[in-house]
């Protein structure tokens, strides 16, 4: 699978960057449902969220509710947090524990307070701080860190030059 993804991203010359690609394989295991083994983790928290952020997008947070199962919720709840969307996150748990506990679905709140707390511009900027954090949870290879140590240039009473480290 990471051999696949890698081949993916060197694809990526059409215009997407590799994390266009990241959020379109994402998007497709969370319309499939299915995450394959072997699936960086950060992808596999994108595709739950994106599944029910899509879900909830395409017909309303009651209809995200009724085709998602709890667990799907429940995984949903979890990569809001790991992507840093506490509140969204805290808001549907909330109302998964009251859908569970029985509450009709009219007494729940309606589609504009989930939309208030998440668009897809809030979920974008999550995922690309997230990426950014921990690449290789997306199958990125860490950021090269230099080993050029900082230094400065000494110039000599008869111009000569030398550079130590700083």
């Amino acid at each position: 699978m990471i051999a696949a993804l890698s081949r993916l991203l060197k694809l990526g010359d059409g215009g997407l960057d590799d994390l266009d690609l990241v959020w379109n394989a994402a998007a497709d295991y969370g319309a499939d449902g299915e995450v394959p083994a072997g699936t960086p983790p950060g992808i596999e928290q994108l595709a739950s969220m994106l599944r029910f952020y899509n879900c909830a997008m395409g017909g309303g947070l009651g209809f995200a509710l009724e085709v998602n199962e709890p667990v799907r919720v429940t995984h949903a709840v979890s990569a809001l947090r790991y992507f840093g969307l506490a509140e969204p996150a805290g808001f549907l748990e909330n109302v998964l524990e009251r859908r569970l506990n029985g509450e009709s679905p009219e007494s729940l709140p309606p589609d504009d307070d989930f939309y208030d707390l998440v668009d897809e511009g809030t979920v974008r900027r999550a995922f690309k701080a997230k990426a950014a954090q921990a690449p290789s949870d997306f199958g990125r290879a860490q950021a090269a860190v230099s080993s050029v140590r900082p230094h400065v240039v000494v110039r000599g009473s008869t111009d000569d030059e030398r550079v130590v480290d700083a």
